[in-house]
């Protein structure tokens, strides 16, 4: 589904960043389905992440579960 190409996570090295869409909003971002690393359409991508899947919906009860709230989406256009 993602037509970017496969870059490794920069935290865990254990997978590759895919694009996922908040389904509510439609926010797209990077993620490493591993260790829940996220990367903003406007971070560098090869460089460390600086967010983290739970904390993009802000403050939540301790077992939220994130993952039913987004869904693997291609790439966004390139400006």
């Amino acid at each position: 589904m993602n037509d970017s190409p496969r870059v490794a996570c920069t935290a865990c090295g254990q997978d590759w960043q895919t694009w996922y869409r908040v389904r509510e909003d439609g926010r797209v971002f990077l993620l490493c389905p591993e260790c829940d690393s996220v990367w903003l359409p406007e971070d560098d991508r090869h460089a460390p992440p600086t967010h983290h899947l739970g904390a993009l919906f802000g403050p939540q009860p301790k077992f939220f579960n994130a993952w039913v709230l987004i869904e693997e989406c291609t790439a966004p256009p390139v400006d």
